[in-house]
């Protein structure tokens, strides 16, 4: 985490999203109704999944962050995983309704002319969905929160699906009858990618997905710059929402003491808990090797 603000900015973003989206949804479904405009009150029911979404989200994140006890003892951060699976069932639905327009407009092959409105509204959909999405991935990022980056790819798929409704409302200005159904094809197929990435990682996170073999390197690095560790034999991972844990079984000169080479353990495990970020737990294991067969 890069800045002490990060912290603010995961714990309010979510909320921000759940009030945001249901408020988008109410405006976009009344002024959809009161302009003629079938894709702004389409677009009004996908900001009612969102922001079931987002709760299931903010959920996630309370309770993710309850300290370890002795019935969970490393901690409740895969519930975090479960709402990325949540949130891309929603993102998913939110594909099938823009899918679903985009056929009915095919079908019907014309649109009643919508007023200015629909188009302005349609726009600062598109605006706060982006914003939500920046400071969504920002946090996410920081704070290496699953449920966050589920939440920003939540507002990224709703920032397409205003796209599509925009390009349509546009294009029926202009007389173009099948421009909504094009770009909202075009867009549906980048949700359903949104979506079945997001409950793939949802699925990986669920099994134990590793750390990044960048950071392990790193780790692997960290140890071998230790005075007294003759090499790294093995390195394990997994991560659990926001925080992971590491398990290295380390070789040690087989003339230490068991004094010294508690000592190295500890050592150990407070640098790579200092120096990589998202790290959680180290757990080290000493293999006693002899200098001699080292050498050979």
């Amino acid at each position: 985490m890069k800045y002490p603000e990060c912290e603010y900015c995961g714990k309010w973003s979510p909320r921000l999203s759940v009030i945001g989206n249901f408020t988008m949804s109410i405006f976009k479904f009344m002024v959809g109704l009161t302009t003629n405009s079938q894709g702004l009150m389409a677009d009004g029911v996908h900001s009612i999944a969102d922001t079931i979404s987002s709760l299931f989200v903010l959920i996630a994140l309370k309770i993710a962050g309850k300290p370890k006890d002795e019935g969970h003892p490393f901690g409740h951060g895969k519930v975090e995983y479960l709402s990325t699976m949540s949130a891309s069932v929603f993102i998913f639905i939110c594909a099938v309704f823009i899918l679903i327009d985009a056929l009915h407009s095919f079908k019907t092959g014309t649109r009643p002319i919508p007023e200015n409105a629909a188009i302005a509204a349609t726009l600062l959909s598109l605006l706060y969905g982006w914003l939500m999405y920046t400071s969504n991935t920002c946090a996410a990022t920081q704070l290496n929160s699953p449920a966050l980056l589920a939440d920003a790819a939540e507002s990224k798929a709703d920032s397409l699906a205003s796209i599509a409704v925009l390009a349509g409302l546009i294009g029926s200005k202009l007389g173009y009858v099948y421009a909504d159904t094009i770009a909202a094809l075009v867009v549906a197929v980048f949700v359903f990618h949104i979506s079945v990435e997001m409950f793939m990682k949802g699925v990986n996170g669920l099994i134990d997905v590793a750390v990044d073999k960048d950071i392990l390197q790193d780790i692997s690095n960290t140890c071998m710059s230790i005075k007294g560790i003759e090499g790294v034999k093995k390195i394990r991972s997994r991560c659990m929402g926001q925080k992971c844990s590491v398990e290295l079984e380390i070789e040690v000169l087989s003339s230490k003491t068991v004094l010294e080479t508690q000592e190295l353990v500890g050592y150990v495990r407070n640098l790579v808990l200092h120096k990589v970020e998202g790290i959680d737990e180290v757990f080290v294991k000493t293999v006693p090797v002899n200098r001699w067969w080292r050498l050979g």
